[in-house]
């Protein structure tokens, strides 16, 4: 897999205004997932250590391509990943409707070793026509590197920021300077964030 640092993608998408990253796909085997192919991001900071992505459902897209009320938000970094983020998924209609909340923190020292990834989630909804929810759980996992994936996101927003002078700042107190980790990825792949524990 290629890794291409901020200024490099900068500069193919300096003139664009739209562009794919890819970002760390830390869903664990348990976790059943649902495909959101209407979504697209937009860059609200960035800075020599990290990136932070605001994530919505494009305009007009139907429930069934995308289903988040609330933006989510991925925060990712040479060695760093977070994503946070409140969504409905279900099987057929309003038979299995669930919502779920997650929060994932991943660290990493490089992508050719293993990640380690906490996750933490919450659902209400139904399953198999009954009410069910869960309460707050929470579980760390080392993922190897056979089994780390890379999902594409179009970054519709702030793409400009990429070139921004903001991009190569680091901020005071950090360790030595990092790029931020971005991967190049078809536009074709779906954006899938999974679903905690639908069974």
């Amino acid at each position: 897999m290629r890794v291409a640092s901020i200024l490099t993608m900068a500069a193919l998408a300096a003139a664009e205004t739209t562009t794919t990253i890819g970002f760390l796909g830390a869903d664990f085997v348990d976790i059943t997932i649902p495909s959101y192919t209407s979504i697209a991001a937009s860059i609200t900071g960035i800075n020599a250590l990290a990136t932070t992505y605001v994530v919505k459902c494009l305009k007009d897209a139907p429930k069934s391509d995308c289903h988040i009320e609330d933006p989510w938000t991925i925060i990712q970094g040479q060695n760093t990943m977070s994503l946070t983020g409140v969504y409905t998924a279900w099987s057929t209609g309003d038979v299995n409707a669930v919502t779920a909340t997650r929060d994932i923190q991943c660290s990493f020292t490089a992508i050719s070793e293993s990640v380690s990834c906490s996750i933490s989630y919450q659902m209400t909804g139904t399953v198999n026509g009954m009410s069910t929810s869960t309460s707050t759980s929470t579980s760390t996992k080392t993922i190897p590197t056979d089994k780390i994936t890379y999902y594409g996101l179009a970054v519709t927003g702030g793409i400009e920021s990429f070139t921004a002078t903001e991009a190569t700042h680091t901020p005071s107190g950090a360790a030595g300077a990092q790029k931020p980790l971005i991967t190049a990825a078809p536009m074709g792949v779906a954006a899938a964030l999974g679903l905690a524990a639908l069974l």
